[in-house]
């Protein structure tokens, strides 16, 4: 029984102690936090040369973010397809454009550039190109005539 007494004692005691500090365990604090970011912002830098467009960020489609080097853009027909998707990229960028339809047998086209690719439903068409020239290049389905997203040079 005196054992638990003793072992309920030792976290007040530790408790008052850290109460009665001055208030230079701050600075540490603030330190530590230092690190930590600096920490993190090398992690971002280290990314690799490539470009990936995450379907859930690409959603948004009023970013401004210029895509530059090879950029890889995902297109899922009717989860993250839309005319109001606009994909900004460098002239002489490298694109690999995948699209799915999962319901239905599709065909893709890529206007400015003529390019076509056909898909059956749920397959992932891939398309590969360099945009040479600043424009607007819009995606569309032959099937639907509906544009998939839009492809934005500068």
């Amino acid at each position: 029984m005196r054992t638990v007494r003793i072992l309920a004692f030792i976290p007040l005691a530790v408790m008052s102690l850290g109460a009665c500090s001055d208030d230079s365990s701050a600075a540490t604090d603030t330190t530590v936090a230092a690190t930590i970011t600096t920490v993190a912002a090398a992690t971002t830098l280290a990314t690799p040369a490539s470009t990936t467009v995450d379907t859930a960020v690409a959603e948004d489609a009023s970013s401004d973010v210029v895509l530059s080097g090879p950029v890889q853009i995902d297109v899922v027909i009717g989860r993250d397809s839309s005319p109001d998707r606009i994909e900004r990229v460098t002239v002489g960028s490298d694109i690999t454009l995948n699209i799915t339809n999962p319901n239905a047998d599709d065909e893709f086209h890529v206007h400015g550039v003529d390019i076509e690719q056909e898909a059956k439903a749920g397959q992932m068409a891939t398309i590969n190109f360099t945009i040479d020239t600043p424009g607007t290049y819009e995606v569309e389905s032959h099937i639907t005539e509906d544009v998939l997203v839009v492809i934005e040079a500068t």
